[in-house]
């Protein structure tokens, strides 16, 4: 058998402009570039070594790999797994009893027959950085503080940033150090810098007491421990060190707390009572500590926090006969799964024998959805195409031409795929 390796260079407009290398197998190599790809898998490539294009007939090649876009990161909230072994990265549509519909952001809007779907994960998307830092001259360091390479204090007062946006899931992590006594107090979510300012916020706080978060209110009681570990404190460390992560879902009034690469509570509630939830996007370093003290505070860093579900998606199908749901918390419900609401917050209908009478479950809340039914082995297509960072798909023919890859899919029709979204397209035989 003899194999071709087509490598595009990815523009948003062609799949030949640049160089491509072409594999024979133990015929050798040729470099050129995709003219298109025929009804029938005849390749067309230009090569430098001829004037005139160069034409390998379909059965000749194995797979086309195009190069590698590390800018594209899919932000698909969930994976849908079809019954034929497809992975798509998709957004949540309609679902009724016979079709479910959903966007993607490689092939539009598309649907396919409920009977077909083996399984719905639900948030899917990985982490994305949106600052790292600090850098200088990118914080208000007032009079109190310094930058060398790092925040730095000299005296009782705060650094602060106000930063652009922030998403509802997000991650903040920072290292700090000190000498002499510990006095360091981090407020995040605030709407205002002024730290004398009553505003709803959530700040951290460590000192010779140990280790507290707190939520600030202007409705009711205006502080709220959320979390205390009094018996983590300075003494009990190795060295003058900390690391901290705070992993914020704002959508389920929830936070996650890990002190040096060590989960201190997974299941932090911000309770209905303390008042509508902080969204404020300025961070703050406060010492409060004496002049005498010294603390340092460097890899600040604020990612996405784009996967509650990692553990509830690990859950294995435990029922065929049923439709079988898990929550974050990995708690099974067997029933059935009436519909899906699309919406900014997409809304799952779930009836089970023990609530007849369901209210629909924010997606938020939801890990995996196995869908019911025995699932037959589908009829083996002879193509796989594999998508950027993540997903791939099984269809019976493709053809490429002016940038674009169509391909007829067995389960969901014709198709049309930008090669700058295609990874690789693999000849099983």
């Amino acid at each position: 058998m003899r194999h071709v390796i087509i490598i595009a260079t990815l523009t948003f407009c062609t799949c030949n402009a640049g160089a491509e290398e072409v594999s024979l197998g133990s015929a050798g190599k040729i470099t050129g570039s995709i003219v298109s790809v025929g009804e029938e898998n005849q390749i067309t490539l230009k090569s430098p070594l001829s004037p005139d294009p160069l034409v390998f007939e379909g059965e000749q090649f194995e797979s086309i790999v195009f190069d590698k876009n590390a800018d594209f990161k899919s932000t698909a909230a969930n994976m849908l797994y079809l019954d034929n072994a497809d992975v798509l990265p998709v957004s949540l549509g309609n679902l009724d009893d016979q079709t479910l519909s959903f966007e993607t952001s490689w092939a539009g809007n598309l649907q396919v027959k409920r009977a077909h779907v083996d399984s719905l994960h639900f948030g899917t998307s990985d982490n994305r950085v949106i600052y790292q830092g600090p850098n200088d001259k990118e914080w208000d360091l007032g009079k109190t503080w310094k930058y060398d390479n790092a925040l730095v204090s000299m005296g009782y007062g705060a650094a602060t940033r106000k930063f652009e946006k922030l998403p509802d899931r997000y991650i903040i992590g920072f290292n700090a150090q000190w000498t002499g006594n510990v006095g360091i107090k981090m407020v995040f979510a605030s709407s205002s810098v002024n730290m004398n300012e009553s505003t709803d916020c959530y700040f951290l706080q460590f000192n010779n007491g140990g280790l507290e978060l707190k939520r600030q209110s202007t409705h009711g009681a205006k502080f709220t421990t959320l979390a205390a570990f009094n018996d983590f404190t300075p003494e009990q460390l190795d060295s003058s060190e900390i690391d901290v992560e705070i992993r914020i879902d704002s959508t389920n009034r929830q936070m996650q707390l890990a002190v040096n690469g060590k989960q201190l509570r997974s299941n932090i509630i911000d309770p209905e009572e303390t008042g509508p939830v902080p969204t404020g996007t300025v961070i703050s370093f406060i010492c409060t500590s004496g002049q005498e003290d010294k603390h340092t505070i460097k890899n600040i860093r604020l990612t996405t926090w784009g996967s509650s579900t990692t553990e509830a998606r690990s859950e294995k199908r435990t029922d065929t006969k049923q439709d079988v749901l898990f929550d974050l918390e990995s708690n099974r419900s067997s029933g059935v799964l009436k519909s899906i609401t699309p919406g900014k917050e997409p809304q799952i209908l779930f009836e089970n024998p023990h609530d007849p009478s369901p209210r629909p479950i924010p997606a938020s809340k939801v890990g995996i959805i196995y869908f019911s039914g025995d699932k037959e082995q589908a009829a083996k297509s002879p193509y796989i195409i594999k998508l950027q960072d993540v997903g791939l798909l099984h269809v019976d023919s493709f053809r490429i031409a002016d940038g674009i890859v169509s391909a007829k899919h067995p389960l969901l029709g014709e198709l049309h795929i930008a090669c700058p979204l295609v990874a690789e397209i693999i000849h099983q035989k």
